[in-house]
């Protein structure tokens, strides 16, 4: 069950991707990822250019230029998804050149493998270009596996097994880093996605049972709150009880101070009500200057002694609006109910003990018919 404590969480979590979430922080993963690619291919230049595969050590020079280029657009184009796709093309071109010139023990191969999940991970507008680079990588895995597992095909046979360990531990090294790189932001993001998603589907619940004034629960969320306290009730025994208030003569706060002080005097009220309540109560603003509460596993007396804590500390506070100060009163009826009770039936019957408290004085609680 989503909670109060899941979704101020969420709240925090939202907040602080979005304190990082920002054109600066893409702009910045962009420059992390171009920057990797940059040295992986200056570090292959070296190590291709010392053992003479002269083929590879000129394809990494235009790899380089590749990714300075790419630098350079970082932070020049606003589509930079673009230099993404750019990336993804040449890591797979060079993977197949490579095994090409050195065969398959380097395993440059791998990166066929490794590209697959990054480009259905990273955030991509395009669906179709995930389902074909795997299509392509696959293939070439395959023709390329087959055929040049045989080091002997290759245009460079790698006889040092030093040479050949050292390719394969940094092809491994840059293909763990790149994975987790990439899926961290994913992790992050699909998370931010699903925090946020939440939050959203609260706050509209909230909109559809919340009163807007007062933050009390409006007539449709205590409908169904007042249907679980009901059948909470597991026999004739166990008891609820509801009150129906309302305040004394509010058309004259209305009429002396104005409706935006008259919605002031609702919220506060409203404050007292739920601070006057026990723990367990539901409370909600019934409509217009009417408040209804319900207490589970209780009794009448119970009932009426909360009504009365209310009456007692909404008399006893007081109003302020300009130079005048004001104070208010309040009129309950309360009623008890039982599991076989129609619940309309039972609110009929207060409603109608609080005009006849109305009637006989106001500033009263009623509990007898």
């Amino acid at each position: 069950m989503y909670d109060e404590t899941q979704y101020k969480n969420d709240l925090l979590f939202i907040e602080k991707i979005e304190g990082i979430i920002s054109n600066r922080f893409e702009f910045c993963a962009y420059i992390v990822g171009q920057t990797a690619c940059l040295a992986a291919h200056v570090l292959y230049l070296i190590l291709f250019a010392m053992n003479g595969i002269k083929g590879m050590a000129i394809f990494n020079i235009f790899s380089v230029l590749f990714y300075l280029t790419g630098l350079f657009l970082v932070p020049r184009i606003k589509e930079r998804i673009i230099i993404v796709y750019a990336s993804v093309i040449e890591i797979i071109i060079h993977a197949s050149v490579a095994t090409l010139f050195v065969g398959c023990k380097a395993d440059f191969l791998m990166f066929l493998l490794m590209i697959i999940p990054l480009v259905f991970l990273m955030p991509n507008s395009n669906k179709t270009f995930p389902f074909v680079i795997m299509a392509v990588s696959l293939i070439l895995y395959g023709i390329l596996r087959i055929y040049y597992n045989d080091s002997s095909r290759a245009i460079y046979d790698i006889d040092s097994k030093t040479l050949s360990t050292a390719f394969y531990f940094i092809n491994l090294v840059i293909g763990v880093f790149v994975l987790v790189f990439v899926t961290t932001i994913y992790y992050h993001t699909n998370k931010y996605t699903e925090s946020k998603l939440r939050v959203q589907n609260e706050q509209l619940r909230l909109m559809a049972s919340v009163d807007p004034l007062t933050k009390l629960s409006n007539r449709r969320a205590m409908n169904n709150a007042l249907d679980e306290i009901r059948t909470a009730c597991r026999n004739d025994k166990d008891k609820y009880v509801i009150g129906l208030g309302d305040i004394d003569d509010f058309k004259r706060v209305n009429d002396n101070y104005g409706h935006d002080f008259g919605d002031i005097v609702l919220s506060a009220i409203a404050e007292i009500i739920k601070e006057s309540l026990p723990a367990n109560s539901s409370v909600a603003r019934w409509g217009g200057e009417e408040f209804l509460f319900a207490i589970p596993k209780s009794e009448l007396r119970e009932g009426a002694e909360a009504a009365e804590k209310i009456i007692r500390a909404v008399a006893g506070h007081k109003f302020t609006c300009g130079n005048r100060e004001f104070f208010v009163t309040m009129t309950f009826g309360v009623c008890e109910g039982s599991r076989d009770d129609n619940i309309d039936f039972v609110i009929s019957r207060t409603d109608k003990r609080l005009y006849k408290g109305k009637n006989s004085g106001k500033n009263r609680v009623e509990s007898t018919d």
